[in-house]
């Protein structure tokens, strides 16, 4: 009885991935610019973060290293 269950609860999942399919609206070629450009100035934004990041923490290391802290 549970293997059966089992097997019904199993088969639900890959039903509906099965099923399911990517609906792909038109979208403005504005719009697409506007988010590809958005995305490189989020990639140029959180590069400068991490470097600004291991640039103090790499300070803060030389600091303790040399005895400044």
């Amino acid at each position: 009885m549970r293997k059966q269950i089992a097997i019904r609860l199993a088969a639900i999942p890959a039903f509906v991935l099965a099923t399911s399919g990517a609906a792909f609206a038109e979208v403005p070629a504005a719009v697409t610019t506007a988010i590809t450009g958005t995305g490189t100035d989020l990639v140029t934004v959180i590069t400068a973060v991490i470097v600004a990041f291991v640039a103090f923490w790499g300070l803060k290391k030389l600091a303790s290293k040399m005895g400044w802290m």
